[in-house]
């Protein structure tokens, strides 16, 4: 396989769930690039020129971050990140990753790069704004489903939590993050004492 990505960026949830797994995978580390125009090597196997981009053993390409979390962590069973077809927690599983794809990624998406969402600097800073309620809310959402949980479905970590921890190092103030959402803050900080985790956490220059 091999697996598009950039360092800080959504790839690195996948990365994380390729090293748990023991996974043999080829990753490359592409340098940002100028708004609308994605190197030509990633273009060609994504024509949205988004990261990750996931190439097969068989040549087909997945793209869309927790798709290919899912993905992984079904094909190898044996990491224990994701729950079987007939586990009560599959239906979690697949809430709480699809939950955090739809909503807080995307809405971190509307709030790093408002101009791709208004066409004038009043509904740029309107998008920004709002973006930022909204991710406060949706984190309120996920910190209440958690509970005193120490993990989303449990005891036991899982491609949900490895997600959450990557989204969670995006927020700009960590501390008051934490201060407002004690029990995130604990999820990260727990998901982050895997070494592995933590190896692919400090490539992407993400807080430890």
């Amino acid at each position: 396989m091999k697996l598009y990505g950039r360092l800080g960026s959504g790839s690195g949830a996948v990365e994380a769930i390729v090293r748990l797994t023991g996974i043999d995978c080829e990753i490359v580390d592409l340098d940002r690039w100028p708004e609308g125009r994605p190197p030509a090597e990633l273009a060609a196997v994504n024509p949205l020129g988004e990261v990750p981009s996931l190439v097969l053993d068989d040549g087909s390409v997945m793209t869309e971050s927790a798709a290919i979390c899912v993905y992984l962590s079904d094909r190898h069973p044996s990491a224990g990140l994701s729950p079987a077809i007939a586990d009560p927690r599959r239906a979690d599983f697949l809430r709480w990753m699809f939950y955090l794809s739809a909503n807080v990624y995307m809405t971190e998406l509307q709030a790093y790069y408002p101009h791709r969402y208004a066409d004038d600097a009043t509904g740029v800073e309107a998008v920004r704004r709002i973006a930022a309620s909204r991710k406060t809310f949706q984190w309120s959402v996920f910190s209440g489903a958690l509970g005193k949980k120490p993990y989303a479905l449990g005891e036991t970590l899982s491609a949900v939590d490895i997600y959450a921890a990557m989204l969670i190092s995006w927020v700009d103030d960590l501390d008051a993050f934490g201060a407002r959402f004690p029990n995130l803050r604990g999820l990260y900080d727990r998901v982050n004492r895997s070494p592995a985790i933590a190896s692919v956490w400090s490539r992407h220059g993400m807080p430890g």
